[in-house]
């Protein structure tokens, strides 16, 4: 497809969510960005990538339109059949989690994320006694993450790992530092253990889903701040420049330095001159453009096969079929997908090739449009209701969206068990919330 073509439609898809929700982050401007960067990426042919089917880019823009129509779906149904104005300003004390100044949403933070260290260090102490020291496991990381491939060590702890309580610190810590106008120790506190755990297991699919799930919990909790609430709500731009930057570098460091010792491949045959200059580039190399371009080729290789013959919904739910494989009721389904040669291998196919395998063609079709439905259906919910619930399940919807040019992030245990832990908290929460301000009402009428 002509680079001219593919920047317009991603270009007038921004600005079209930009006029739909008034906001510039929206699922979307996300979606566009996403597929317009992947597709733009492929076609740079900077590997000698081979070209994509026609089929392939009858589904990529057809999954692109159902998306769409299923946004403009309720967008019409709410102009047609109009409520009270969703922008009226309320006080932000309609959420209850808030009444006590964010204090139990930081305790929360606090506790999800020491959780989620103490599980990772478990998992560090598994691998020392394996391999025999820390600096031996760096040096087998490669090892390591072929055992991850083919379901990680028998000795860890896996069942602990997959609730995901990084994760849920994340969410929260998205709406603290929204709610604080500033970033904090507890901004990153989150990522700690999250990283500490992906080093364990040589992957870096842990740090993107906390990083945008971060990116989106802050980003859709400030707009509503800032639309609602009597209070101004204001972020410091000079610590929100260097904690953004501190953060993004943080991660791609993180992310790199687990390329590097897991020995990640950047020697391929045919790369462009300028990508074969980068491959010892410890930020941009081979190995990430391959990792952030090569899925839609993956779609195409898949389709020109004539598609795999799985079970239903046993990407989109693999959870599900991995509970019923320990009742002994299903063969477990592998963890990593087939993968296809497009001059190379992998294996990550978007997620139109998982919902095509699930679902037949009727996936490409339905799955977006109700994704595109559902994410649009609670934005203004969300905005009206103010609910934390509606907002977790918000978050997460743009998590599909996020993931969208990789796989369907729904595939991974944690994105199930981290929702259900995070549903039986919030009630918690709110409790703790209470009491803590009525303590301190306590506190102020006796100083009275």
């Amino acid at each position: 497809m002509n680079f001219l073509v593919i920047v317009v439609i991603s270009t007038s898809g921004i600005i079209l969510g930009k006029l739909l929700f008034r906001k510039w982050i929206n699922h979307l401007t996300v979606y566009c960005v996403i597929w317009g960067g992947l597709v733009y990426l492929y076609e740079l042919k900077l590997l000698p990538y081979v070209s994509l089917i026609p089929l392939a880019w009858f589904y990529i823009i057809a999954a692109f339109i159902s998306f769409l129509l299923g946004i403009v779906t309720v967008v019409t149904i709410k102009s047609l059949y109009p409520h009270e104005n969703i922008s009226a300003r309320k006080s932000y004390f309609a959420f209850n989690i808030l009444r006590d100044d964010g204090k139990a949403l930081k305790y929360s933070i606090f506790i999800f994320s020491t959780l989620c260290i103490v599980v990772a260090i478990l998992n560090w102490i598994v691998l020392i006694k394996i391999f025999g020291s820390i600096s031996s496991v760096f040096i087998n990381e490669n090892i390591l993450y072929g055992l991850s491939r083919r379901g990680g060590i028998k000795n860890g702890i896996p069942y602990i790992s997959i609730l995901g309580f990084g994760y849920i610190a994340i969410l929260f810590s998205g709406i603290y530092t929204a709610y604080k106008g500033k970033f904090t120790f507890l901004t990153l506190y989150p990522f700690i253990g999250i990283i500490i755990q992906e080093l364990a297991s040589a992957g870096r699919v842990g740090i993107l889903f906390a990083s945008m799930e971060f990116a989106f919990s802050f980003f859709l909790f400030r707009n509503l701040l800032k639309e609602t609430s009597t209070r101004k709500f204001r972020f410091s731009k000079g610590n929100a420049v260097f904690a953004t930057i501190f953060l993004i570098f943080f991660l791609i460091v993180t992310s790199s330095f687990i390329r590097i010792t897991r020995g990640s491949f950047e020697n391929y045959v045919g790369a462009s001159r300028e990508l074969t200059k980068s491959k010892n580039n410890f930020i941009l190399s081979p190995s990430i453009y391959l990792y952030l371009s090569s899925d839609v080729g993956v779609l195409s290789q898949y389709l020109k096969a004539g598609g795999e013959n799985t079970k239903f919904g046993q990407n989109s739910f693999l959870i599900f079929y991995d509970l019923l494989a320990k009742l002994g009721m299903v063969k477990r389904p592998n963890d990593y997908q087939k993968g296809y040669y497009i001059p190379m291998w992998t294996n990550t196919g978007t997620y139109i090739r998982e919902l095509h395998a699930d679902f037949g063609i009727p996936g490409v079709f339905l799955g977006p449009y109700l994704i595109g439905l559902l994410s649009t259906w609670l934005w203004y919910k969300f905005y009206a209701e103010k609910s934390l619930a509606i907002f977790t399940f918000l978050v997460y919807l743009y998590l599909i969206v996020g993931f969208s040019f990789l796989v369907m992030i729904s595939r991974l245990p944690s994105f199930f068990i981290s929702i259900l832990i995070i549903m039986a908290w919030i009630p918690i929460m709110e409790k703790m919330a209470g009491l803590l301000h009525k303590r301190s009402l306590i506190k102020l009428e006796n100083k009275l």
